[in-house]
């Protein structure tokens, strides 16, 4: 028993060693992208490019993005089941901005989370682990039409012309590198979510999990982390078990994403000379969006503006890579402000304040522990 508690300990404390690695290895990869990004796009280009934006077409831009955050929170509804559908759209809409603003701040990629299941459980007669689980699938749902976002532009850019040349902060990849590596992203990323899809058949999802399980080569923490994976999908897919909470929570996946792409759409009409077209557009949102999953500083800052530019010349969008970054940092900043400003007005509201985040650092680290003694 002692010897467990001894282990136990070591395991929670190597946990929370390895979040705060995390931490402080998301802010190196930011300031690295940051520098990167101004190796590759001089500052007297970036605000010459900067200056030519028409900043009153930003409105419809602005309008739209905000608008599929509207979507997320009708989504939410159909993810929290039938007998908790009463729940105000504008209420879960509130808590997506609590999250989204948390996120913005923190130097923890899932304390957003916690803070919006928190806002939500305080505001309504709910479980905090009942709405934590509910947004842990949002986000696989988000995750599934990402990898075949991902997918389908990686396919539709093949083959990558041989003069074609991706440059970034000095280094250069040639069309050599990039065809096999998009055919290799295009065929990963539409076999996972074939495989995901597949747990939708509980046959499959139970020959999934035995084949995960009897994997030879992997050792015994790393399997139950993969199998904890599938098992966590196969659960928040039978989350909306009826044919029509899975239609419905799939149409608002599909509008969220391609309202995302339409406010990309039209927030190229700001700027004199850049036209994007609707494919590019969900190419370019589906290239940031794998950009912003590779742990960061709060807010995605450098990351996001890295993916811009590199987008703009996968898709050959713009030769220039300052008018790349003006549309990025535009882009954004319609995300950034205002989700961090109402965000934390409606927290406050709520008395969930900066005092609260020792409660939601407890909670993640909780998490954390559960995960890690899971996999022991």
């Amino acid at each position: 028993m002692r010897l467990a508690g001894i282990v136990g300990s070591r395991g929670i404390a190597m946990s929370e060693l390895l979040r705060k690695a995390a931490v402080w290895g998301g802010f190196v990869v930011s300031v690295a992208c940051i520098a990167l990004v101004f190796k590759s796009v001089p500052v007297r280009d970036f605000w010459e490019a900067l200056q030519r934006i028409h900043w009153l077409w930003i409105v419809p831009s602005f309008v739209i993005f905000y608008a599929g955050l509207y979507f997320r929170g009708l989504r939410w509804r159909w993810l929290l089941g039938e007998s908790e559908r009463k729940h105000s759209t504008e209420l879960l809409f509130e808590g997506i901005l609590v999250g989204y603003a948390f996120n913005n701040i923190l130097p923890s990629g899932r304390v957003g989370e916690f803070a919006r299941a928190l806002y939500v459980s305080k505001n309504r007669a709910l479980t905090f682990p009942f709405v934590f689980g509910t947004i842990v699938n949002d986000r696989l749902f988000d995750s599934l039409i990402v990898l075949l976002l991902v997918g389908l532009t990686a396919f539709w850019v093949l083959p990558i012309a041989p003069e074609i040349e991706v440059e970034f902060g000095g280094f250069e990849l040639s069309a050599e590198v990039l065809n096999p590596l998009f055919v290799n992203v295009a065929l990963g990323s539409l076999s996972v979510v074939a495989m995901v899809l597949a747990l939708l058949v509980p046959p499959v999802a139970r020959f999934i999990q035995g084949v995960v399980g009897r994997l030879p080569f992997l050792s015994d923490s790393v399997r139950n982390r993969l199998l904890g994976v599938v098992v966590g999908m196969f659960e928040g897919l039978n989350a909306v078990k009826s044919g029509r909470s899975l239609v419905w929570v799939s149409v608002y996946t599909f509008l969220i994403w391609g309202v995302n792409a339409v406010a990309a759409y039209t927030l190229a009409w700001a700027i004199p000379g850049l036209t994007i077209s609707p494919f590019q557009a969900i190419g370019l949102m589906a290239i940031v969006t794998v950009c912003a999953v590779i742990p960061a500083a709060p807010g995605f800052w450098g990351l996001y503006e890295a993916g811009m530019i590199v987008g703009f010349q996968v898709l050959e969008i713009h030769e220039e890579n300052a008018v790349a970054l003006a549309f990025g940092v535009t882009m954004h900043l319609i995300y950034y402000l205002p989700t961090t400003g109402l965000g934390l007005l409606f927290a406050f509201r709520s008395a969930i304040g900066f005092g609260t985040l020792s409660e939601i650092n407890e909670l993640e680290s909780a998490k954390n522990c559960e995960e890690t003694e899971r996999s022991a």
